[in-house]
Formats: structure tokens, sequence, C-alpha cells
């Protein structure tokens, strides 16, 4: 029975069913929207009509529905117009050359995948070496401003409170920070930091207003975290720009950004246009992107698409790994091998206690397996399962009781909430935090 899973290699397999596959160098499967298959043949000398139809007959008796009907030759018959390839027809191949991927080797016969997807296309549609926002070499050099995406498949890891934890950190060391929350479907970031009534605008309103009226700033949208509860003199400066408010009219607001589909590359570009604004309207030193959990285009672009550098949490689940598999076999098929990705495990038992070993143990077995089998490349060679420092080898955050009921890192002025909220800085820049804030560092040589 053929399905979803199994047609491409049907596909495959068909092809060689074919008494004149010998006239084949090159074949390009197309699966569209539906997930149905068409091809484009590179033949080396024209084709009769009469095996042209052997080979689609072929296709309809192994592929079945999953066949769509079309093959492309790009040799046509000596008797179509002297072998003059309609512009309409040489418009889909040049687009399918330039768009394909390489897929397999079969009996000398080079196949390509052309994948057509409506939606997903950040996660499905890779670009080999994948460029940041603007180059490591101008994010590293003086002045330079470094990008760094905190993502989780699954809500509920403690991805936003590591983010801000590592903001806290990097201020406390003396840097400036920029927080970005992108999880405009779930945002919780600004809340850790504001009352909800401080919260007017955010990435959310920025997406729609300044695709509307160029003339919007992003200062419009950015909030700067000042509560002497919480920051010292002499630390670096601290601004975070929310998803949004929530209100009646959030949801109006969040029904007209998720155009991806009659847009291409409309995420990309609107994100590029808003990271660009805080590089030229902002000091700062760090760019941290809270991400959205899931498939969903905006976290795929935020995580492989345009940062200096990814932190990836997750438990020692099966529904958490199934996703940071995915994730990182994105990353590695769009971006150069020293693209800069960190592990973290989220929800360990605490250091002290007694299945921490062993916890620990199997997390970083379970991670080199993933990165062995989805991100390593046999030819830049694969480090040693007890390699520090290596994408597989994770930093763990233990289970934290005191974090259970909310974080807030702001204050009324009152004696009881400034202590309340010293408590959290407390154990927001503890050991667990500060090694994945150095980690980070080392990426940009600032050890």
């Amino acid at each position: 029975m053929i399905t979803f899973n199994n047609s491409l290699d049907a596909a495959a397999r068909s092809v060689h069913l074919w008494d004149k596959k010998s006239l084949l160098s090159e074949v390009t499967v197309i699966r569209d929207v539906y997930g149905r298959l068409s091809f484009l043949m590179n033949n080396t000398k024209s084709v009769p009509d009469l095996d042209k139809q052997e080979l689609a007959t072929i296709f309809q008796q192994e592929l079945g529905s999953y066949f769509s009907g079309k093959i492309y030759w790009k040799k046509l018959s000596d008797s179509n117009k002297q072998n003059k390839i309609e512009e309409r027809q040489k418009l889909i191949i040049d687009i399918l050359e330039q768009e394909r991927i390489n897929w397999k080797m079969m009996d000398d016969i080079k196949f390509y995948l052309s994948e057509r997807p409506i939606a997903k296309k950040a996660w499905v549609c890779h670009l080999t070496n994948q460029e940041s926002v603007w180059s490591y070499d101008e994010a590293t050099g003086i002045g330079g401003k470094k990008v760094i995406t905190f993502y989780s498949f699954k809500g509920g890891m403690g991805r936003t409170t590591a983010l801000a934890a590592v903001a806290l950190t990097l201020i406390g060391q003396g840097k400036n920070v920029m927080m970005v929350d992108t999880d405009i479907e779930a945002p919780g970031l600004a809340t850790l930091f504001f009352d909800e009534e401080l919260i007017a605008r955010g990435v959310l309103d920025y997406l729609i207003e300044h695709e509307i009226d160029n003339r919007a700033s992003v200062t419009d949208y950015v909030l700067d975290v000042t509560d002497p509860a919480l920051l010292a003199e002499n630390e670096g400066h601290l601004f975070l720009m929310p998803a949004g408010k929530l209100d009646e009219n959030y949801l109006q607001k969040l029904a007209r950004i998720d155009f991806q589909d009659n847009r291409p590359g409309y995420l990309r570009e609107a994100l590029t246009t808003l990271l660009k604004d805080i590089k030229e309207h902002y000091d700062v030193d760090y760019i941290l992107i809270d991400a959205r959990a899931g498939f969903h285009d905006m976290g795929g672009v935020a995580v492989a698409q345009l940062p200096h550098g990814s932190v990836l949490f997750g438990n020692d689940s099966r529904q958490s790994w199934d996703g940071l598999t995915q994730v990182l076999r994105t990353i590695a098929e769009g971006h150069k091998a020293d693209f800069p990705v960190m592990i973290v495990g989220t929800m360990c038992p605490k250091i002290a206690s007694e299945g921490y070993m062993s916890a620990r143990n199997h997390f970083i077995n379970k991670s080199y397996t993933v990165c062995v089998e989805n991100y390593y490349d046999d030819e830049s060679g694969i480090p040693g399962v007890e390699a520090e420092g290596e994408i597989h080898f994770p930093e763990f955050l233990s289970f934290n009781d005191e974090l259970l009921m909310g974080v807030e890192l702001y204050s009324d002025g009152s004696q009881e909430k400034n202590q309340r909220v010293n408590a959290f800085k407390t154990i927001l820049t503890g050991e667990g935090y500060k090694k994945i804030t150095d980690r980070i560092k080392k990426w940009f040589g600032e050890d």
C-alpha cells in the first residue's frame, strides 16, 4: 500500500522499472502541497511519445493516486518545435532546479527532491549555508550585537525563565541586553518584568503597524527595565520588547500575520527588519529571542534562519526528544558546521539528590545518539560522548519548587516585594543559568 511516508521510495523504484531508464541522468521528484508526485526528467536525448506514455503508465500502476499525472522533460521530442521548450515549462524547470535538494543515487541515476509545502516552510524548505540576520564577523566585532534564540519544542520547559536568567546574568557582567518575545501565541516574557498594565504594544503590533506605516519606530514598542529592586547601578542596561498586550484586539492582530503562504519569505523579511531596527536604535551586546514552541514558521525563522546561535530546551521525554530531533535536522541542513547550538536538559533532579547522576548520564547518552544520527557529519568528525562543549553535551537545570508559582522581577517598592525580587534574582543568576550564559559567551570568544 502506498502512503505519504513511502511514496518517495516507491517513485524511485518505479523509475527503475522503465525499460528506457538508461536515457536518464537525473530525476527530480516533486511532492506538491497535497502530497502528490510529479517528475522532472533530465534525459540525455529525446524520448518517443510511446516510451513516455509507458513511463506514465508505470507511475500510475505503482503510485496510484499519489501520481499527479505530470512528467516534465528537459529534452523534448524532435517533433516539438525543434526541441524548443515552451517558456512556461522552462520557467517551471528553472524554479525546480534552484530549489531542489540532493536525495539519492540509484543505478547511475541521480535523484533530487523538490518539496512544495504550503506551510511550515521555515522548517522544511532548507537552504544550505543559511545566513544569519547579519554576519558573525559583524556580531563579534567592536560594538557587535549577537542574536541568540531560546527554543523548546514543548511548553513548560523553563525556556522563558532561562532567557530572563541569562539576561540578568549578562547585565550583571556589564553587558547591555535586549529581550524579544516572539512567542506571540503564548506570550509571557513581559509579565516577568512588568505589571500587565504597563504593557501596551510589542512584536505583534510592530509586525502589523510597521507594514502599514514605515514611520513607526521600534522604540515605540520597547520597554526599559529599570526597577531598582532588580538592577544595581553598576549593571548593564536591560530592554524588553513584549509580544503585545492581551486585550480585546489581540486575536484580530494575531489573525493577520500568519500569511506567509501567499507572501513567500514574509516572516523572515519582517523579523529581519525588526532586528535591524533594534540594532540601529539600541546599544546592546546581546539580543535574546524567546521563540514560539512547536513547529510554527515564526519559531522556525527565529531558530534556524536569523540567529547567531540557538539554545534548545527539553526534558528526557519521548515527545521532547522527537521534537528536538526535527529541530536539529533543520539546523544541520541549513547551516554551516560552526553554527553554535546548545541543548539544555530541564526538570532534572537536584545535583545533591540520589538520582541526579543516573538522569544526567541518560540524558547525555540520548543527546549524543540524536546528534550523531541527525546533526554530526562524518566528514567533520564525530566527537566522543564525554566531549564537553560540543553540541550534544548538554547543560542542566534542576527542578526548582520556588519558581513554580511564577516569577515576578518587579516591585511596588515595599520591603516585602523588594526581598521577593531579590530572592528570584539570586535563583536566576545561580550556577546552572551562569553555565548557560558562559557557554553562550564562549561562542563569540568572550571567555
